[in-house]
């Protein structure tokens, strides 16, 4: 599992931990990556993930290569299931999670995004085979929007609505019948009360990948993700290997 930061973090290992990934990674028995985006002129950590966010100093950094060798190089350090390689990312790191899909999804079983979306132009995005995609997305976070805009509200190219990242990865994806509803709802936040995560999610796609959405009730753009959130991330990550290896 690959852990990204979001924008301004200071750090790989102390957002994971903020997030509750460590822990997740320690009782589940993940091997768990949690690598640093580089600094930019504003002393900030960002990842270079999409027109929209956020490489603001346009440097061009290379964050999807980047990624693959922490992937290779962790594989060559402890016994890595290449069939289960994940990237979990919030914010500006969801919206790289995303792009890894697009850029390295030979390599990657599926990715996790929490706030974080895909290219607006879905041209861009051209995935040699099919990924599993698990979109996590609050519907009062002011920041990253569910019927998209522009991060920070800056004149920024503008990142795609949550329902325009969906629709993208169900076409990518070859998904055929609509998005079903799970019949129950889940407690996933600690800081919004009751069972207030509803999940949706595309079935049937190729390969026998899935694309699902859980719209958070009332969340924002930082979650706290509960215990009971964080087993369904990871039942939702064991039960989607890459098909066929």
């Amino acid at each position: 599992m690959v852990a990204l930061h979001g924008y301004g973090a200071p750090g790989g290992e102390a957002h994971a931990r903020a997030l509750g990934l460590v822990a997740l990674a320690d009782e589940q028995g993940f091997v768990l990556a949690m690598p640093d985006g580089t600094v930019d002129s504003r002393g900030a950590r960002f990842w270079n993930a999409s027109d929209a966010c956020c490489d603001f100093d346009h440097t061009g950094v290379d964050d999807v290569s980047y990624i693959g060798w922490v992937i290779h190089d962790a594989g060559g350090k402890v016994p890595v299931d290449p069939a289960r390689v994940f990237v979990i990312g919030h914010s500006n790191g969801g919206f790289l999670a995303h792009r890894l899909a697009c850029d390295l999804a030979p390599r990657i079983a599926g990715v996790v995004s929490i706030a974080g979306v895909a290219w607006k132009d879905t041209a861009r995005c051209a995935p040699a085979e099919p990924v599993s995609v698990l979109q996590i997305q609050g519907d009062a976070d002011a920041i990253i929007r569910t019927g998209g805009g522009r991060v920070f509200d800056q004149p920024l190219p503008e990142y795609p609505s949550t329902s325009e990242t969906l629709s993208m990865w169900a076409q990518k994806d070859g998904c055929g019948a609509g998005a079903q509803p799970a019949p129950l709802p889940i407690d996933f936040d600690d800081l919004v009360p009751g069972a207030e995560t509803t999940r949706t999610g595309y079935a049937s796609c190729r390969d026998g990948v899935t694309v699902d959405l859980w719209t958070v009730r009332g969340g924002s753009h930082v979650p706290r993700p509960s215990r009971a959130g964080l087993q369904a991330i990871a039942a939702w990550m064991t039960t989607h290997p890459k098909h066929g290896r």
